[in-house]
């Protein structure tokens, strides 16, 4: 009786400290927001800051990138502007898109007329912001209303999304959505590949599917991919099996990310295998989505049972913005900081669903454009990326698919700053160690055939070469603050054999430009169809 009252007494607590913290919230946002359309001066919006830490190769692999260019598209006279280091199997993406970037007297203000001005408020019907944007009509040629539901603008591509309902060993019921043509050749769709993708914190896998046509989740379908969209438990609408949760419903919000890897990608991944009777599938994620894709396969050893390895499911791993260790923006952002100090107190954020409220104002509001503005200024504020690289007319579809149920303990996974607890923020060397080799080869056939240490080895079991591995692709945003990407690039140059991975340093691109900017499908979606592996294919 004492701990109902008790709970009843934190929840309310929590409920009114909740609603303060979300007023302000909304508040400094719409400020910041104002204050950088209306007043602010800037020659780029950009953050053009890097991470604290500096890429640094090996002794052994120290060669100038040599300079190299690739055509936009058919359609572009803009040409990428990359450098290729072969021996760190790096591609540094130099390309700017942005005017702003080459304007040295562009400004913020409310004009936007493609000249020397940018608008960043909503309703824009062109984007002004690109040099040159080669998929301008496409954008422009899709369904700008708001709904809700992949569904309603897949139909009008010919394709139908079945959405499917996985039950997790641990009795939770997650959302996975499969692309169907809606004329169906059964004998074609048998020779498609299976590739799965993963979202990032507090979306949904709509986050990849959302601008239609200029989606990587529609370019992968169009090339030839049979695409699955993998939701995280809870997600959207919240389900449970309550008989396998033993009818304790406490146990509904009791879980954070290494349940999330050990249950949610393992009935994911093994949903797909088994309804397309592949041996592995390819799965690409953003975010929050590869550090389980990476927990999985690094600890795996750890995480799972003898009757699943992710390691050995995987033929090919593409993480975008991969959130492996934190960036400084955890440190720098006030608001961040507070979130996090307050983040394991039950009287702050309660011990179940991570701030509802943000659910409740979805449930109201979502397929609003107010919804939609209101979710990106907030973000924005929080994170510091913005909109100057995505197409304009798409950005309120964008977030039609998030927020979505997380727990409270996911958050603390996540933010805690106790040293009694292993969080991202605090404890990722312990998770993700720096300086050992997660994915050691008997003979490294790519560096200099010597063999590795068993001294240097984290978990995995040295495997005869690199095939024996998922192929991993990572496309890591320069002016992402939120994780330090050039951390797991030191890591992978110095600690891991050069045919397991390859790199993408992307200059302009932040922490959503690799799923939404206006380019994503030239430089993003393209490159990593070009370097996945596909034994199955003769």
């Amino acid at each position: 009786m004492v701990n109902r009252v008790l709970d009843g007494v934190q929840r309310l607590v929590s409920a009114i400290i909740l609603t303060s913290f979300m007023t302000g919230f909304f508040i400094l946002s719409l400020w910041n927001n104002y204050v950088t359309v209306h007043f602010q001066q800037k020659n780029d919006p950009r953050d053009t800051r890097s991470s604290r830490t500096k890429i640094q190769t090996s002794d052994k692999k120290k060669r100038q990138p040599a300079r190299h260019s690739w055509p936009l598209s058919i359609s572009s006279t803009t040409p990428l502007d990359l450098e290729q280091d072969q021996d760190n199997n790096i591609e540094y993406d130099r390309t700017v898109t942005s005017k702003l970037s080459t304007n040295t007297n562009a400004s913020l203000s409310r004009d936007g007329d493609g000249n020397d001005n940018i608008n960043l408020e909503t309703n824009v019907s062109q984007a002004p912001y690109a040099a040159e944007n080669p998929f301008q009509n496409i954008a422009l040629a899709e369904d700008t209303r708001l709904v809700p539901d992949l569904k309603y603008y897949y139909k009008e591509y010919g394709i139908d999304i079945e959405e499917l309902e996985v039950e997790t060993d641990d009795g939770f019921i997650i959302d996975l959505w499969h692309f169907k043509p809606r004329t169906t050749d059964e004998v074609e769709e048998t020779k498609r590949e299976p590739i799965l993708l993963l979202h990032g914190l507090l979306q949904s896998c709509g986050a990849f599917a959302s601008s239609g046509r200029k989606s990587l989740a529609y370019f992968l379908y169009d090339s030839g991919f049979d695409v699955w969209l993998g939701n995280n438990r809870c997600g959207l609408h919240a389900k449970w099996n309550m008989k396998k949760l033993g009818n304790d419903h406490s146990k509904k919000w009791d879980w954070d990310m290494n349940q999330m890897v050990q249950y949610d990608l393992k009935a994911l991944v093994n949903h797909v295998l088994d309804s397309t009777g592949y041996p592995k599938l390819s799965l690409v994620a953003h975010s929050q989505g590869t550090t389980q894709g990476f927990m999985g396969l690094v600890n795996g050893e750890k995480l799972y049972a003898n009757d699943f390895k992710l390691i050995d499911k995987l033929e090919n791993f593409v993480a975008l913005a991969p959130a492996v260790y934190p960036g400084p923006l955890l440190d720098e952002k006030a608001f961040v900081r507070l979130m996090a100090n307050g983040i394991d107190s039950p009287w702050c954020f309660g011990t179940r669903s991570f701030i509802p409220l943000m659910m409740t104002m979805r449930k109201l509001m979502v397929g609003s454009k107010i919804f939609s503005f209101l979710s990106y200024i907030m973000f924005n504020y929080l994170f510091d990326w913005n909109d100057v690289l995505w197409d304009r007319v798409l950005r309120d579809r964008n977030f039609l698919f998030s927020p979505v149920h997380i727990s409270v303990k996911l958050m603390q996974w996540w933010l805690s700053p106790l040293p009694n607890k292993l969080s991202f923020k605090r404890g990722s060397e312990k998770i993700f160690p720096d300086k050992k080799t997660w994915f050691p080869i008997a003979r490294n056939d790519d560096d200099s055939g010597t063999n590795v240490s068993n001294d240097n080895l984290h978990l995995n079991s040295k495997r005869q070469n690199s095939d024996d591995f998922p192929h991993i692709i990572m496309f890591i945003p320069k002016q992402d603050r939120l994780v330090d990407g050039e951390r797991l690039i030191n890591h992978f140059i110095n600690h891991e054999a050069n045919a397991v991975y390859k790199i993408w340093y992307i200059d302009e691109y932040s922490h959503l430009d690799v799923l939404w900017a206006h380019d994503v499908i030239d430089r993003i979606g393209k490159p990593m169809i070009e370097n996945m592996r596909f034994p199955n294919v003769k």
